[in-house]
């Protein structure tokens, strides 16, 4: 393996060995195994490079890493480099031989509708007959093979392993702001890249929602010279993002309710569920049915048309699609209640994310809006007040509970809400810390023509445990219904 040609400009300086023999490929020392190459990854709380010596005993043959004088011994091959986790993403591309040239790539990033995009686009494609892999933060499909995920983009030598893995045609990617500013995508052309949206979050992470743009855009450029942006312009960042790509003349196709888009919805005939009509091209216009609710769930399909038919598929192919959908686990995802209500499971965990999801709620309901939600320990704190105005503004029950703490004191995070509530005069919100309690007390609230909103974990399983013997707000709910129906 040159080193050297895998890390390009990357590299500082390395010891003059070109071609090197190694096993495998390492970023945790404690994994290293004899003739392995060892990335020494710098982070937040742990910096690789102290782990070097450990990784040398283990029988690393080749080191690198950012540190000038790394302190080993002189037999051991030092690459220098000014990113690690760029060489990290260079090393694996190199090593699985540019495994992403064997697919067609489709990344998609935005902060809300990244997953069910995904899942859309994966079930137009499999209604094509077109093999494809998905790789996400609800899980990973590979081959035909399922197995859950642990984040939403994976390492970049997690991905490399799993684009040379695939016998898949397509790759449909959801590319997270975190997976591109720690360059887990990089080495990595695509054809397709996605926009969805951008709104307020992780700005504890990237500060301002300028620089949190910023990272979003790098993504699109690592489009392929003959590939695609897909826009949505319904959104000022969206808009912006399409006249950079224009001036870099990139090719663009927008979608969303404007008449120059190249996709857009004509007429709404339902939002819950959906139904509505498209122009395509300014003069194709067609009827779409699709199992899910709200207009950003149409937008999502939208992106998914856009892409979709751009590789060639059929309108009456994706049409089909699209009314078969499965749906996404976790994502406005129904229960049924005893009483006559419902109860709704959703990601929902940003202030645009309670705004379009509560909204499309209040056109469902009968009875009373029951809004369950909590705060992440780590999680971009300058949005709490916003999504809890926007809740009690919308809702005619809040309950605030635990979330992950995330190594955050459950102490800090309880004080906090119950803080909250006090500065409030709303008679109608309450707080319960146990959060599979806090469902229990919702669930025996109800009555016929309620809604349950329980949103913020989706798919995801507790970190913390609860009273209750559940391990995520879907189990919950299902134990909640068993013990009701054993009682009966």
């Amino acid at each position: 393996m040159n080193l050297r040609d895998a890390l390009k400009n990357n590299l500082i300086w390395g010891t003059t060995a070109d071609d090197v023999p190694i096993q495998k490929i390492q970023f945790h020392s404690n994994k290293v195994a004899p003739g392995d190459l060892f990335v020494a990854i710098p982070g937040k709380e742990v910096n690789g490079h102290d782990f070097m010596k450990q990784a040398v005993q283990a029988g690393a043959v080749v080191l690198v890493g950012e540190a000038a004088d790394p302190n080993i011994e002189q037999s051991i091959l030092y690459y220098q480099v000014a990113n690690a986790r760029l060489a990290l993403a260079q090393i694996a591309s190199c090593y699985y031989r540019e495994p992403s040239n064997r697919h067609t790539m489709i990344g998609i990033t935005g902060t809300n509708g990244k997953t069910t995009t995904a899942h859309l686009l994966y079930e137009v494609l499999k209604t094509a007959e077109i093999s494809c892999s998905l790789i996400g933060s609800v899980c990973q499909r590979i081959n035909g093979n399922e197995f859950d995920s642990a984040q939403t983009t994976p390492d970049a030598l997690q991905l490399h392993q799993w684009l040379d893995m695939s016998q898949d045609q397509v790759v449909i990617m959801e590319v997270s702001s975190h997976g591109i500013d720690q360059e887990r995508t990089s080495g990595i052309d695509f054809d397709f890249a996605i926009f969805t949206n951008l709104t307020h979050d992780h700005l504890d992470y990237h500060d301002s929602l300028e620089r949190y743009f910023a990272t979003k855009a790098r993504l699109f450029q690592q489009i392929k010279g003959q590939g695609e942006a897909v826009v949505f312009s319904g959104n000022f960042w969206g808009r912006k993002l399409s006249e950079q790509l224009l001036t870099s003349r990139t090719s663009v196709k927008t979608y969303g309710n404007r008449s120059n888009d190249f996709i857009r919805i004509s007429r709404v005939v339902s939002e819950s569920p959906l139904e509505f009509e498209i122009c395509e091209d300014q003069h194709n216009f067609y009827r779409v049915k699709l199992p899910l609710s709200g207009l950003y769930n149409a937008h999502n399909a939208l992106a998914a048309w856009t892409t979709a038919r751009r590789m060639g598929v059929n309108a009456k192919s994706i049409i089909q699609a699209f009314r078969t959908f499965p749906g996404v686990p976790g994502r406005f995802e129904v229960y049924a209640h005893p009483a006559g209500a419902e109860c709704i499971v959703d990601y929902a965990h940003t202030p645009d994310g309670f705004n379009h999801f509560l909204k499309t709620l209040q056109t469902r309901k009968m009875g009373r809006l029951i809004h369950l939600f909590g705060f992440r320990g780590n999680s971009d704190p300058s949005k709490r007040e916003i999504m809890l105005n926007i809740t009690t503004g919308i809702s005619d029950i809040v309950i605030l509970t635990l979330d992950d703490t995330k190594g955050v004191d459950a102490t800090e995070l309880i004080e906090e809400m119950k803080s909250m509530i006090k500065q409030r005069s709303n008679r109608c919100l309450y707080f319960i810390a146990d959060r599979t309690k806090a469902i229990e007390w919702a669930w025996d609230q109800a009555r016929q023509g309620d809604c349950i909103a329980i949103t913020g974990k989706g798919h995801e399983n507790y970190e913390n445990q609860f009273e209750l013997p559940c391990r995520s707000d879907r189990e919950t709910l299902n134990y909640l219904f068993q013990q009701y129906s054993s009682n009966a």
